[in-house]
């Protein structure tokens, strides 16, 4: 999930037309962005800056190394806690920096899909195995448990009691990844769509469910089947997209054929979202996106992304309309997956990453990184890539990252090269990187974010801007009506070269300009 954005709540006077409405949500987007750039200046991290070409200095999206020469195949993966929970081709491994992999199931156990949700206490997984295909459900204190007592990877005839028996056959699933209510999890069966709550034991008295659920080891109990969805054909990207109110309905966009379609969870009815003109089509994701309370999707085929505001269910009829914040990108490379963290969106290929603004998809960044390969990204980005043994050091780890066990921006460079050539002598291996949620998320705006993943109070990390204060967060800029339409008209007069103001510049401002110029250039 991802909160686009959301200015209306610092607009002093929120206009009623949706035309006006944008027009002052755009303008107070440039007045932030520019007492961003200002502050940058000041402080020395400007473009226009030395500091800024220093070998110092470091871009929110440059990764850490979180395990040098991991020996196996990563599959999927999830965040726990401090660590890293990796579904390999020799089955699924806890693993922490560079120290030793913990087997936490064996390799008869391939898993493909994978979700730890700490606060629930739960992982749920898909193991696919042919028609034998399932979802598994597991409590992560019980499997704390197993790891602190130094048992060995649980098998598949081991976990008999944690499956879920109505998700046989099933290829794929989602959950609401920020359980803004209670837990909702859609299995889909070839093309039939099975949802699935978990049920909320009632405080009111002792019951029997009550007694035993501390002492049983596999939740597959508080689980409950809601009912059966037949679509007509199989899915094969699927989002949860939340109502706009409790009462509400709920929808699920599915993406098969040549189109998306949300579907309500209520009525099992779908509705057109967006039809596809292309003979081939490679579906990629559908990302749910909140603003203002409001939801909307970001719909990514092939080379292009497109988002599209969601319009409540009104008396049983679902509503397409264009919107004014609708818009539509292509990437330069068809992108293998995409995650959102505003207000970046990244792409990922199989030997580049592509950075682009989640607002207007402006091409910022693009990195080639051999044989990438995208495993978590639900907090942390976690990706696997080719790197040279003698270019990373055996005691690298994401807690305390230098400039040698890490891929970097070369000073001087737009598009930094990970290392893909070998000399004689060299083994080329995989390595486990991270990009922190906070660096992205932490430079970017100086308001909090309503997201469950990112914490109300943003600061910037230690890895990197070091030395550098908290950011302040502002929850109130007050802007008059003919403020808004001065910033408007004068960025407008200066991205036309029109700019007739004969204040002092700065000698840096000449060359910030030229840098992005040149970028677009050689991209």
């Amino acid at each position: 999930m991802l909160n686009r954005r959301s200015f209306s709540d610092v607009l002093p006077e929120s206009p009623k037309s949706a035309r006006k409405k944008e027009e002052a949500r755009q303008a107070e987007f440039v007045r932030i962005g520019q007492a961003l750039k200002l502050k940058s200046i000041v402080r020395g991290d400007a473009p226009s800056s030395l500091a800024a070409s220093g070998i110092c200095k470091k871009e929110p999206w440059e990764p850490q190394c979180f395990c040098s020469n991991f020996p196996h195949e990563a599959v999927c993966a999830d965040p726990w806690g401090q660590a890293l929970l990796v579904s390999t081709d020799a089955g699924v491994l806890l693993v922490d920096d560079d120290l030793p992999s913990v087997s936490v199931f064996d390799r008869t156990l391939p898993v493909k899909q994978m979700h730890v949700l700490e606060t629930l206490d739960l992982l749920v997984l898909r193991a696919d195995k042919g028609k034998d295909a399932r979802l598994f459900v597991f409590r992560l204190s019980a499997l704390q448990k197993g790891l602190e007592g130094k048992q060995t990877g649980k098998s598949r005839s081991d976990c008999r009691e944690n499956k879920l028996e109505k998700t046989k056959g099933c290829h794929l699933y989602a959950i609401n990844t920020h359980h803004s209510r209670e837990l909702r999890i859609v299995v889909a069966i070839r093309n039939k769509l099975l949802l699935i709550t978990r049920k909320h034991n009632k405080p009111s008295g002792v019951s029997s469910t009550s007694l035993l659920s501390p002492l049983s080891e596999s939740p597959v109990e508080e689980f409950q089947y809601i009912r059966e969805i037949c679509l007509s054909d199989s899915p094969v990207v699927m989002t949860l997209v939340d109502g706009p109110a409790e009462e509400s309905d709920n929808l699920i966009c599915v993406a098969y054929r040549h189109q998306f379609d949300v579907v309500n969870e209520s009525t099992g009815e779908a509705f057109r979202l967006h039809h596809v003109e292309a003979n081939r089509v490679n579906f990629v994701a559908a990302i749910d996106v909140y603003e203002d309370g409001e939801a909307g999707l970001l719909l990514c085929y092939n080379y292009s992304c497109i988002y599209k505001k969601v319009c409540p269910f009104n008396g049983g009829s679902f509503l397409v309309q264009p919107s004014a914040s609708d818009f539509q990108f292509c990437w330069n490379q068809a992108p293998c997956a995409i995650v959102c963290a505003f207000p970046y969106l990244l792409a990922f290929t199989t030997d580049s990453m592509e950075i682009r603004l989640v607002v207007n998809g402006n091409l910022v960044h693009t990195a080639v990184v051999p044989q990438l390969q995208l495993v978590a990204s639900r907090s942390d980005i976690y990706f696997t890539a080719t790197a040279a043994v003698n270019e990373v050091s055996s005691g690298g780890s994401s807690k305390g990252a230098s400039a040698g066990n890490s891929p970097q921006t070369p000073p001087g460079r737009d598009t930094p090269v990970f290392p893909s050539s070998l000399g004689e002598g060299e083994i080329q291996s995989k390595n486990l990187y991270k990009i922190p949620l906070r660096n992205l998320v932490g430079r970017s705006i100086e308001r909090p974010l309503k997201s469950p993943l990112v914490s109300k109070v943003i600061t910037p990390p230690t890895p990197i801007s070091v030395g550098l204060a908290a950011i302040p967060v502002t929850h109130s800029l007050s802007l008059s009506r003919m403020e808004i339409k001065e910033i408007a008209s004068r960025t407008r007069r200066e991205l036309l070269g029109l700019s007739d103001e004969g204040g002092p510049k700065s000698e840096g401002a000449p060359k910030a300009k030229s840098k992005p110029r040149k970028r677009l250039e050689e991209s």
